[in-house]
């Protein structure tokens, strides 16, 4: 659901009446989910939302506090969105 989430955004951004970049459209439909703009399709997996900096790697310690998403924020943890780049020539 954040994948489509994230493409709607973008493509949102490219279509817009003054089109913008490719790069700084992904850069405002990473936003759009890190501040809660976008209206999610649906939750992000319950597995997301207890699991800590480090908690999938046993013996992983870390003195960050669990990560527990906002209901307006559901996708404002950065594995919905970080791992976006743009690659090719787009001709």
């Amino acid at each position: 659901p954040s994948t489509a989430q994230l493409m709607q955004q973008f493509y949102r951004q490219r279509a817009t009446t003054q089109p913008m970049g490719r790069a700084q459209a992904l850069r405002q439909a990473q936003l759009a989910l890190l501040e809660g703009t976008a209206a999610p399709a649906a939750a992000p997996p319950a597995a997301f939302a207890e699991t800590g900096r480090g908690a999938s790697r046993p013996g992983a310690g870390s003195d960050a506090a669990p990560f527990t998403p906002a209901p307006a924020r559901p996708y404002a943890r950065p594995y919905f969105w970080a791992p976006f780049i743009l690659m090719g020539n787009w001709l």
